[in-house]
């Protein structure tokens, strides 16, 4: 269980995707009484919230700069979220693997 405030970037190519997957990810940090950030943005972007981020999900559409994201972000947990997750919205799931990550 996280009992901080978590700072989440959700990173696609232009913010707009990712705008309905922050909605449900604040709504299962809600569920379990965390409280997050969850930041939609676009990956030009990335590098104005580098500081102020516990963790950075990148949409499936932009997995390609996942290595380069991981340079710029050196410490900070990087992960692409699986495409069927995101597809299909499963906040839960995702929401999951944050937990994990920052546990």
């Amino acid at each position: 269980m996280l009992h901080k405030e978590i700072k989440v970037l959700l990173v696609c190519n232009a913010g707009m995707s990712t705008g309905i997957m922050q909605v449900k990810l604040e709504e299962e940090a809600k569920k379990k009484n965390i409280k997050a950030q969850i930041l939609a943005i676009p990956i030009s972007e990335i590098e104005e919230y580098l500081n102020d981020t516990d963790c950075i999900l990148l949409g499936p559409q932009v997995k390609f700069a996942e290595k380069d994201v991981k340079k710029m972000a050196s410490n900070i947990p990087v992960f692409t979220i699986n495409s069927q997750d995101f597809g299909l919205m499963r906040a839960d799931k995702v929401f999951k693997q944050i937990e994990e990550i920052l546990s």
